[in-house]
């Protein structure tokens, strides 16, 4: 790894590392604000987790995993599967909900042989009502499990359709290509092959293209167009499924590295789609695969109704042509995934805990520019170039929520890239809570 030479910048890291350490954080919320914290009784997901938290209609879901009762994994995958679709089924029950109610669900898992297995158990449990799906395979998860889930599901109060373009396959056994539930509509992984014919195109700008197109489709059969879109995650699978620790060209390219040729042409189709400094927020992930051979997927939320959409402009982030840092919608803010890079100045250091305050650092300042602070945040998702250094990572994001209560919380270990300067990488969706009182 090339060697990092320190002076000013680690003065300025310094700096700013210690501006975040005196940054004012919000009040505790008062009690019965406008979301619930879903527990269970038998079990938790975790330290720095909520299992679910309610906001209005809407059911933010930590990663399920499918661990025992006794915290061991079970010996069969499908068994694993399994219990991480009852442990999904327990935290609906909490909130009042069933598995009817999903409106959108990721599943990662670590193994590409092994999504036929996953799917052979999904389609059994998943009842008669499925949500929009994104299937990943990613290097690691935590404890050495080899699946998670997280979701996001809307209560029965709400109107629910599925959307499905004129001659796309659907029925049993598919996901559907989206879910509108009232104004939101969640769409599931588009990859780049025809919708009719299944076939993936050779050329990877035409993959892109077609994958957006298909964004697109979905979009225009649900009454929206392009400039609705809210959030949308491009998943990249690594080069040539590399599947060691050789490294891979970066996603997410600092301190002079050369970007990978595909995020180039990604980025160049990508600008020319949404409009400049009003594009949806963005989390761009390298993944360790994808399925069907897919060299990309685009997965994507999108809002209806264009007066209640919001672009975010933090004033010490130029407009970007590929991703704003995030957009509100009515009183939800869907945030670009965040790593830990001083602006102007890139990542000055590969020490992930110093990486991971000024990745905060940076969450916060687009939390404020909504009028919104950590307490606000509903979802998290957590990015770290190495399994091992999950504990740390988390326990020092823990700090961060200073009422005790946390976000739902997704961590994993998306790609085998050991050569990215980017120790860890964070996406948030924030829903505007009450004020504390005075």
């Amino acid at each position: 790894m090339r060697a990092i030479h320190f002076g000013n910048t680690a003065k300025i890291l310094t700096v700013v590392l210690g501006a975040l350490c005196a940054a004012p954080m919000a009040q505790a919320q008062p009690a019965g604000g406008a979301y619930k914290v879903i527990k269970l009784d038998n079990r938790t997901v975790g330290a720095v987790s909520s299992e679910g938290l309610l906001a209005g209609k809407t059911l933010y879901m930590a990663a399920q995993d499918g661990r025992s009762a006794d915290g061991s994994l079970p010996a069969s995958f499908a068994q694993e599967v399994r219990q991480s679709l009852d442990h999904t089924r327990e935290v609906l029950k909490a909130a009042g909900m069933d598995m009817g109610n999903l409106a959108w669900v990721q599943v990662y898992v670590t193994r590409e042989e092994d999504i036929a297995a996953m799917n052979a158990v999904y389609w059994k449990s998943i009842g008669a009502n499925p949500p929009a799906r994104t299937v990943l395979v990613v290097a690691a998860l935590p404890g050495g499990q080899k699946i998670q889930i997280n979701a996001i599901a809307m209560d029965s109060t709400a109107k629910r359709s599925v959307i499905t373009p004129a001659g796309w396959p659907h029925g049993k056994g598919r996901d559907p290509a989206g879910i509108q539930v009232d104004d939101m509509l969640y769409i599931s992984a588009q990859s780049g092959a025809n919708p009719r014919t299944g076939k993936l195109p050779e050329d990877y700008g035409a993959e892109v293209q077609q994958s957006l197109d298909n964004v697109g489709a979905v979009l225009k059969a649900a009454g929206m167009g392009i400039p609705n879109v809210v959030w949308t995650n491009p998943y990249m699978a690594s080069p040539d499924g590399v599947t060691d620790t050789r490294g891979t060209p970066t996603i997410i390219a600092h301190n002079g590295q050369a970007q990978a040729p595909r995020t180039v042409v990604m980025n160049k189709i990508y600008a020319a789609t949404f409009e400049f400094g009003n594009t949806p927020g963005r989390g761009t992930i390298e993944v360790a695969q994808l399925p069907g051979d897919a060299r990309i997927v685009f997965d994507a939320i999108a809002g209806a109704d264009l007066s209640q959409r919001h672009s975010i402009r933090p004033k010490n982030m130029p407009l970007s042509p590929t991703a704003s840092p995030g957009i509100l919608y009515r009183d939800t803010y869907y945030m670009s995934g965040k790593s830990g890079f001083i602006p102007d100045q890139g990542i000055v250091t590969q020490d992930v805990e110093l990486q991971l305050r000024q990745t905060m650092r940076n969450l916060l300042d687009d939390l404020q520019e909504a009028d919104m602070d950590f307490p606000d945040v509903t979802q998290a998702i957590v990015y770290v170039r190495d399994i091992a250094d999950i504990e740390k990572v988390q326990n020092l994001y823990g700090t961060f929520f200073k009422t005790g209560i946390f976000p739902t919380r997704t961590s994993l270990q998306n790609s085998f890239d050991k050569k990215t300067a980017t120790g860890e990488q964070i996406s948030f969706i924030a829903v505007r809570q009450p004020k504390a009182q005075k």
